[in-house]
């Protein structure tokens, strides 16, 4: 399957290492009114990010007389080198159309399915209908342990499908430990961990009854799924969803803005061309607002809130917003995180760094952690920022990054019931 055609496909890759915080402060202004750039990775150290052919001349100019060190690499041959070493979802799925949360999709599928499914999902990247295939196919699997529903539609009407997890018997209500992944269309490999832990637990119950005892897991593995979507069929590195706005050129909402705890105070912009354009108001969009009804609704039980993006290998909590406020318990917040990121690298060394988004990268206001800690009081709230170089994770590695990401999730699972 080729990679069809790019928006951006006419753009340049810059890896530009910081010398100063004069550097760092030009980025961070960049990032935030520039709308001719596009940020992949900004850190203290170093940026990552594409720059259009009209800013390329004045971006470099501007590199020269601040003496940075950067690299460059047409995104163009970029992506034909993705393409080259990568394998993705057919377009034609025969039997894996889209199954509607609470219609019975398993009963009609072969047991010969249900093996070759499980054995291959986790070597590509599936689109959105087989992603909802596989889920549904999870719940009929495993009736009595598994709930398939939807939160909520997208703006372009795609179902924001969720798991819930949990042992049939309990005493009391159930603590919640809600997982959600691709908040931006782009970051691929963030669907696949989560949708690999609801296999794993589903497939050793019995291994993981400690684990699940009294507690619920609830997974929203596509948050986005319109702009998944476009990243499959238009544009590879599309970030925001895909609202549009009558009469302007340019259309998206960044949806780790748009949550409303200190919306658009920092780090976030009010021009709707750029990748951090964080929308009309606070929880405007519908990918958002179903996240935060759920969450609202529930705030009492949830007691974890994980929000899986790439790249960077990084495990923030809160606060974004700013860089000097520190929450009152982050002592517990830092050692669950290191605990953790110690189970990570047990798998083959992967090493996370831990600390607040705003600290180590900069600050951003309008995310969901700051929001699940600062609004809803959900007493355990993180960001994970999976591995990797850029965005796509090579097909051969998806399995991997899973397995170590599993780690991780089951040993943030464990402390929810302390709660």
């Amino acid at each position: 399957m080729q990679l069809h055609t790019y928006s951006k496909d006419s753009y340049t890759k810059y890896t530009v290492q910081h010398g100063n915080e004069d550097i760092f402060r030009y980025m961070v202004d960049l990032q935030t009114n520039d709308t001719d750039v596009d940020f992949w990775l900004l850190t203290r150290n170093m940026s990552v990010l594409t720059v259009g052919p009209q800013k390329k001349p004045q971006f470099e100019s501007r590199l020269s007389q601040l003496r940075v060190a950067y690299e460059t690499q047409p995104l163009m041959e970029l992506m034909a080198s993705l393409e080259a070493n990568s394998t993705y979802a057919d377009e034609d799925f025969g039997d894996s159309d889209e199954c509607q949360p609470g219609a019975d999709c398993e009963s009609e599928r072969p047991h010969t399915r249900k093996r070759r499914q499980a054995r291959g999902f986790f070597s590509h990247y599936p689109r959105y209908h087989e992603i909802l295939s596989f889920m549904s196919g999870l719940a009929a699997r495993y009736p009595q342990y598994c709930r398939y529903e939807s939160l909520g539609r997208s703006n372009e009407g795609r179902h924001i499908a969720g798991l819930s997890i949990s042992l049939n018997s309990r005493i009391r209500p159930r603590r919640v430990a809600y997982i959600q992944a691709a908040a931006h269309g782009r970051e691929w490999i963030t669907t696949q961990t989560v949708l690999y832990l609801a296999y794993e637990l589903l497939s050793n119950l019995r291994a993981f009854q400690r684990v699940l005892n009294d507690v619920e897991v609830f997974l929203v593995p596509l948050v986005n799924p319109d702009g998944y979507e476009y990243t499959h069929t238009s544009d590879r590195f599309w970030r925001k969803n895909r609202h549009r706005f009558g009469g302007q050129r340019c259309s998206g909402v960044d949806i780790n803005r748009n949550f409303g705890n200190h919306w658009n105070y920092q780090g976030a912009s009010q021009n709707l061309c750029s990748e951090v354009y964080s929308g009309t108001a606070p929880n405007s969009e519908p990918e958002t607002s179903a996240v935060v009804r759920y969450l609202e609704f529930n705030r009492h039980r949830v007691k974890l809130s994980l929000d899986v993006h790439s790249f960077g290998k990084f495990i923030f909590y809160p606060y974004g917003y700013a860089r000097n406020t520190v929450p009152p318990t982050v002592n517990t917040l830092r050692s669950v995180a290191l605990r953790a990121a110690n189970q990570i690298g047990k798998y083959r060394g992967t090493r996370y760094t831990i600390g607040t988004s705003a600290s180590i990268l900069y600050e951003a206001s309008g995310s969901l952690d700051d929001f699940a800690y600062g609004s809803l009081g959900i007493p355990l709230s993180y960001t994970l920022e999976l591995p990797g170089d850029e965005f796509h994770v090579a097909t051969f590695d998806i399995i991997h990054v899973c397995k170590e990401t599993f780690a991780g999730f089951v040993e943030f699972i464990r402390h929810v019931s302390l709660y």
